[in-house]
Order: C-alpha cells, then sequence, then structure tokens
C-alpha cells in the first residue's frame, strides 16, 4: 500500500494534521503537503475536509483561508501560537 493511501485510510478513521501525519510516516512535511494536495484530487466524489486553523490566544479561526499549510500568524491579535488545520475525509 502507498503513504497516499496509507494516508486516506487514517483520514477516514480521525481528524488529523499534517504534521502528525509526517511525523507518523518519519517524513519531511513538506512531503505530507504535496501527498494532502494528490489525495484531494485522487478521492473524489468525497472531499478532504479541512477543520481551519485556530489562534490559541484569542481564538481567531482561519475559515477562509484555503492553503493547506499552517498560518504563521494571526491576523487580529499577531500571537504566533497556532494551532494546526485538521484534515478528516467525509
Amino acid at each position: 500500500m502507498t503513504r497516499r493511501e496509507e494516508i486516506i485510510k487514517l483520514l477516514e478513521k480521525e481528524p488529523t494534521s499534517a504534521q502528525q501525519l509526517a511525523n507518523f510516516f518519519k517524513v519531511e512535511l513538506f512531503e505530507i503537503l504535496g501527498d494532502l494536495g494528490h489525495v484531494r484530487s485522487s478521492i473524489k466524489p468525497r472531499k478532504l475536509k479541512m477543520i481551519p486553523a485556530q489562534c490559541k490566544h484569542c481564538g481567531f479561526k482561519f475559515e477562509e483561508r484555503s492553503k493547506i499549510k499552517k498560518p504563521t500568524k494571526c491576523p487580529r491579535c499577531k500571537d504566533e501560537r497556532i494551532m494546526a488545520p485538521l484534515f478528516e475525509i467525509e
């Protein structure tokens, strides 16, 4: 089974961050980000749902963001403690 197939199985079970996937597969984060882009297009008609990143300080949710990568700074309070977005397959 390929890594992308395993990612699909993991995301069907529970929401997971890209960093958690990178740690699980012992690869760099950029490789997982690339895999998630491919997974998004290969699972149609199902969808890769992204639970938005959230600021740990003020609670701002990055709901309008479509990028897979974690934001670096909160636009509201400028804090850099951001919870990574979670991914799941619907």
